[in-house]
């Protein structure tokens, strides 16, 4: 058994690839197996998988998945492989520090943690951010949970024991532009018995011009928000930690109940400002298809059956008065 399995989806990446992998290769940590995912790229990224394949046959593994699946499918094909004991996620567009996994592994056999954290640099905002900060370290209880999942973060700065992906088998939604990992952060949270973090900035986030969120119409983003809302219950609604934290994921679900609507009503909200008395002309003079969006994704979220925004602290707390009122519009309307 490997000590870390890091699994890398490809898409048409012949221009940050090269750089990726010579971060991933390059790691301090030897007992590491790398595999990387082609998800039916059109350039030569197959090319120059087989070509450090070829160079690093100890190292990595590579993976052509014939099919256009994306970032969540060509995921779950390094998921079946993955041997490590612990997994770790990588995207093609970025690069990480020669030290990463090494103190990440570390760390977490000298604390015995499920998932271990670190930090990470986002190119875009030229800002360092570490999500796990101390106080939400060691053993979980219901507080550092519901901390958890409200603050967030990101797989990819990140390992997890193996077992919380296969033990039962966990697997990402395939064919999502974005929020792919939304019910998984929350899944893991709601699993694991212990966390920790490696205080440093070891994960290089790229802002690529062209990735999926930059280029993302209101169907594409729809179907992610939509897709996210049901994976969120779906996914977590069962486990045993799930009573003790529900009211910040009702919360998290309300917040993405909102952005769906808002983003349906996006047009009219310039058209006429975002003001309380303008809410019913949003609605009033949105167009058939967002109208039918914005139908289909109130009853989903009733089917969910979460509870009134008004009576949860954590919706009242972290989602303006403004927001609550459109998402109150939204239900009058739609749920019959």
């Amino acid at each position: 058994m490997k000590k870390v399995s890091v699994i890398v989806p490809a898409f048409n990446s012949h221009n940050t690839l090269p750089r990726c992998l010579d971060s991933l290769v390059n790691q301090t940590l030897e007992d590491i197996e790398i595999i990387v995912i082609n998800d039916a790229s059109s350039d030569d990224t197959w090319d120059i998988m087989l070509d450090y394949e070829s160079r690093y046959p100890e190292k990595l593994i590579v993976i052509d998945g014939g099919v256009n699946r994306g970032s969540g499918g060509a995921r779950n094909q390094g998921f079946d492989m993955a041997s490590g004991e612990y997994i770790g996620l990588v995207d093609s567009d970025d690069y990480i520090a020669p030290g990463m996994y090494d103190l990440l592994y570390k760390k977490a056999k000298e604390t015995d943690a499920d998932i271990v954290d670190t930090g990470f640099y986002s190119e875009a905002m030229d800002k360092a951010i570490v999500y796990t900060s101390d106080d939400l370290t060691g053993e979980l209880d219901a507080d550092k949970r519901k901390r958890l999942i409200v603050t967030g973060g990101y797989l990819v700065t990140k390992i997890f024991k193996n077992e919380l992906w296969n033990n039962p088998p966990i697997r990402m939604r395939e064919h999502v532009r974005c929020l792919e990992d939304t019910e998984i952060l929350i899944y893991m949270y709601l699993k694991a018995k212990k966390v920790s973090n490696v205080k440093e900035v070891m994960y290089r986030y790229c802002d690529v011009a062209q990735s999926a969120t930059k280029t993302m119409d209101l169907k594409t983003y729809y179907d992610s928000i939509y897709g996210a809302i049901g994976a969120i219950y779906d996914v977590c609604h069962e486990i045993d930690t799930y009573a003790e934290c529900r009211e910040i994921i009702e919360y998290a679900i309300a917040n993405l109940y909102s952005y769906g609507i808002n983003r349906c009503l996006y047009d009219q909200i310039i058209r006429f400002g975002a003001a309380k008395q303008n809410i019913k002309k949003y609605f009033n003079n949105v167009g058939y298809n967002e109208k039918k969006m914005l139908s289909d994704l109130c009853k989903m979220k009733n089917e969910i059956g979460i509870g009134s925004y008004r009576d949860n602290p954590e919706v009242i707390r972290r989602i303006s008065e403004l927001d609550i009122l459109i998402m109150e519009e939204c239900d009058k309307r739609f749920i019959k």
